[in-house]
């Protein structure tokens, strides 16, 4: 070869290497981001310290008092009263306040009225015997032997049922009844306490129909302080009164206290 040639040739071969890693190599395409398993934001339907049951928004226990297995409270005393350790679902707005606005389960004629409870304080002693009253709760004036009779709800459905009848507030008898309320159906429970006795018609899981007669004004909760004890509560969702041990229903892991003129008729 010609040294020329071969000079060219040389030149060419060190260019062609001075070439090589200059070539702008292709990147690499970015591995796709996984889609995000992260739950968008749901806005909350209740204020802090507080969860929902059905439409209504009940509070955590005070920091403190850690619940229980079993959704119960640890209460620091166990004479803390009732009224003071439960949630209360609260007068709704369109409710009227004034007793008198209201239908009771007494006779039509009665008017009572309230000797405890509401705006009024029960003014009891426990020490002295007389049973805890639950939140919303109220005592109304009545005399000794007049008859309990049974009571058809706001927005009701159907007739109400004997669901308790025994000792609970004194001699007591608790009533089912299935209201609508907000378009969905509603277990609520009327405890009529402080009885002298229960009626005949007053036979658990019997029918009632309103105006029946379940019982008789007496003072077995409150010593010397004749009249009817009545408390509302509403059944927690998801449970069930049939296998349910009756004694609990006034417990708050079964039921809410309702201030008691969100479920009564009006006059």
């Amino acid at each position: 070869m010609q040294p020329l040639v071969r000079a060219a040739a040389l030149a060419a071969l060190l260019a062609a290497l001075g070439a090589l890693g200059k070539t702008p190599r292709r990147k690499a395409p970015e591995p796709a981001k996984p889609a995000s398993t992260v739950a968008p934001a749901v806005a909350a339907s209740c204020g802090p310290r507080s969860l929902p049951e059905g439409d209504v928004c009940i509070p955590l226990p005070p920091p403190g008092r850690a619940p229980q297995p079993d959704g119960r409270e640890t209460l620091p005393a166990e004479d803390t009263p009732l009224a003071e350790r439960s949630p209360l679902v609260p007068r709704r707005p369109d409710r009227p306040a004034e007793v008198a606005a209201y239908r009771f389960p007494l006779t039509p004629e009665a008017a009572p009225s309230v000797l405890g409870g509401l705006d009024r304080p029960f003014d009891l002693s426990l020490e002295a015997g007389d049973v805890s009253p639950g939140p919303g709760a109220v005592l109304l004036e009545a005399a000794s032997g007049e008859p309990v009779v049974s009571l058809s709800l706001e927005g009701q459905e159907g007739p109400a049922e004997v669901a308790f009848v025994g000792e609970l507030v004194g001699a007591t008898v608790v009533t089912a009844h299935l209201v609508r309320d907000g378009g969905r159906l509603r277990q609520l429970l009327l405890v009529h306490g402080n009885l002298e006795r229960p009626s005949e018609r007053a036979v658990v899981g019997a029918p009632l129909e309103d105006g029946d007669e379940i019982g008789v004004i007496g003072d077995s909760a409150f010593r010397g302080r004749t009249g009817l004890y009545l408390e509302a509560r509403q059944l927690r969702e998801g449970t069930s009164l049939g296998g349910l041990d009756a004694s609990r229903l006034r417990e708050d892991i079964v039921s809410v206290p309702v201030d008691i003129r969100n479920t009564l008729p009006l006059r």
